[in-house]
């Protein structure tokens, strides 16, 4: 398959997009994480970017999926962990973690976007050569 070059405008349009989308992705993580703060308290301060990161990997690539993962650490950490000052040990630890169990939750997202986008595009072209799409 040819790639075709896209005009840069169309490029920066893209990341802008995935920027949105990432910022809205930890946005909703973070208020619901907020939330939950009531009955946590300093426990699991990122379980809910995790999914965050899966979201962001299955709609918009790895990119927008390492945004999350940047934001949702640097947040998570400051407003769950460290709220008052500098982080403990143990915090960057936690923090450690989260971006550890991450990065393959994003590589299997992007994975299985790719083998979506490649499925259906066979789809389509079997059906475009049976005739039943116009």
């Amino acid at each position: 398959m040819v790639k075709v070059a896209t005009p840069m405008g169309v490029v920066i349009l893209r990341g802008l997009v995935s920027l949105g989308v990432a910022a809205v992705l930890v946005g909703v993580a973070t208020l619901a994480r907020a939330a939950l703060s009531p009955v946590l308290g300093p426990l699991s301060p990122f379980m809910l970017y995790v999914p965050a990161v899966l979201l962001a990997g299955l709609i918009r690539g790895p990119v927008c999926g390492a945004a999350v993962m940047l934001a949702g650490g640097i947040i998570g950490l400051r407003l769950f962990l460290a709220p008052h000052g500098a982080a403990t040990t143990p915090s960057v630890v936690a923090l450690m973690i989260f971006w550890g169990v991450s990065a393959p939750v994003l590589v299997t997202a992007n994975e299985l976007r790719v083998q979506l986008g490649g499925a259906m595009a066979r789809l389509s072209a079997a059906l475009r050569r049976n005739g039943d799409v116009t």
